[in-house]
């Protein structure tokens, strides 16, 4: 699902967990496993790269009307979706572990 490799995953939640963005808990039903759960330290920062991402958005896309920007949108989905990009993950995350080299 996040198309990345298991060990740099568990290391991010490491990072997570230690600046106390989110707490690891017990699966009782398998115990190989851990629900992550935000933080309020976690959701608040959350809510704070969301306000900032939409100010560069709205900075970045000034010169633009609504139906441009609809428009825009639409292009660029229609290329990640040729690509076969999966939405909300960067494509060089499938490079990980390849030394760099792209997926042909």
């Amino acid at each position: 699902m996040l198309n990345m490799h298991p060990s740099r995953l568990v290391g991010l939640v490491d990072e997570l967990e230690a600046s106390g963005f989110v707490k690891r808990q017990e699966n009782m039903d398998d115990r190989r496993t851990y629900a992550l759960h935000l933080t309020e330290k976690g959701r608040a920062i959350l809510g704070e790269i969301s306000r900032i991402a939409q100010e560069h958005q709205d900075s970045l896309l000034t010169s633009l009307g609504k139906e441009e920007r609809e428009q825009l949108t639409n292009l660029l989905q229609r290329i990640a979706d040729e690509q076969g990009l999966t939405p909300g993950v960067h494509p060089g995350f499938s490079r990980i572990g390849r030394k760099g080299r792209p997926k042909h």
